[in-house]
């Protein structure tokens, strides 16, 4: 990074709900990809690898930070990478999902060998899966090369509105937006804090060559070329709305942040910190019975982008990112009146 990168609207919401989960004495909001790999692998050649692409990319070993206009960025440390091996092989894997990443020191990925087993694990504020799977491809292969730096297209979409006034008019047709959501408030299973840090339980699937070539084909069938993020949201919402039955916790509606859309191709970071922004969106119970019903739900996310609703997200999200993560997330609560969201997909 020659400049300073700064926080876009995404960055700082993302980094809202890892607070959040802190707070409430959760790992954090990180994500995890395990792969079971044909060979052993040279934990030191790995290591060397990856600090490769750091030297490449400072921002995969940032630190969120502000500037001295007080707005939020991402500061480089010298944080070196290290690849951990484990022998230990009973229950690791759940042990190391519960441990958090230490963001204020710059550890934004992580990676832990058991045997043949590699577990990636990294803060979404960092990036989505799909370039996170690519990232392993680049750690993986010295021949291949993320691609160079370009404009900055979120900064383009946030400046549409040039005068401040007209900002703040924008911004605030989002917070209009927000405000329909307490017609019917959404409830989540767990609405005290905990009085002890708990502990996630996991449960790994590994499914077969035919089995993922199953699921592919249902999105498709369900979600068109490319749905296949849309078909998981769908099938997860409707497993939410299930266990929501199951426990006796009616909710009045289910409400999910949504990726609106990524950058694209040629953009200033188009492999990190790619994720244009974040709507919320409003799931009613009978949306869900079906998984085809949550799936056709795919309407709602394209009158935003036909309509305003996705300059104003941008908007309100510019506006507001450089107030402290506290003070942030009980504005973000407030609209709901003391929820998040019911699902972080």
């Amino acid at each position: 990074m020659s400049v300073p990168l700064r926080h876009n609207g995404c960055d700082t919401l993302l980094l809202g709900f890892d607070f959040e989960l802190r707070q409430r004495g959760f790992a954090g909001n990180a994500c995890q990809i395990i792969l079971t790999l044909s060979k052993t692998v040279d934990p030191a050649r790995l290591e060397q690898r990856v600090a490769e692409l750091m030297r490449q990319h400072p921002v995969l070993h940032a630190r969120p930070a502000r500037g001295l206009n007080l707005k939020p960025l991402w500061k480089p440390t010298r944080v070196t990478p290290r690849v951990r091996v484990h022998t230990e092989i009973s229950g690791l894997a759940e042990k190391l999902f519960n441990e958090p990443l230490d963001l204020r020191r710059g550890e934004l990925i992580r990676f832990d060998l058991i045997g043949r087993t590699l577990i990636f694990t990294w803060a979404h504020a960092l990036m989505d899966a799909k370039s996170a799977e690519y990232f392993l491809a680049l750690a993986g292969d010295d021949q291949l090369t993320a691609p160079e730096p370009g404009t900055d297209w979120y900064e383009q979409r946030a400046r549409k509105a040039k005068h401040f006034r007209a900002r703040v008019r924008q911004g605030w047709r989002a917070l209009e937006r927000l405000d329909q959501f307490k017609k019917a408030l959404p409830i989540s299973l767990a609405t005290r804090r905990p009085p002890t840090a708990p502990t996630m339980t996991y449960k790994i699937f590994a499914l077969s060559a035919a089995d993922t070539a199953r699921v592919g084909e249902n999105s498709r069938w369900l979600c068109g070329f490319l749905g296949d993020t849309n078909f998981h949201l769908a099938v997860t919402l409707v497993e939410l709305h299930r266990l929501h039955e199951r426990t006796g916790c009616a909710s009045a509606s289910y409400v999910v942040p949504i990726p609106i859309g990524l950058r694209p191709k040629g953009t200033r970071a188009p492999l990190f910190s790619n994720q244009l922004t974040m709507m919320l969106h409003q799931f009613f119970p009978g949306q869900l019975e079906t998984t085809a019903q949550a799936a056709a739900n795919k309407t709602q996310r394209a009158d935003c982008v036909r309509g305003e609703d996705i300059d104003s997200s941008i908007t309100l999200a510019h506006l507001f990112r450089a107030l402290p993560l506290r003070p942030y997330m009980r504005l973000i609560k407030q609209a709901l009146r003391g929820e998040i969201c019911s699902l972080f997909f």
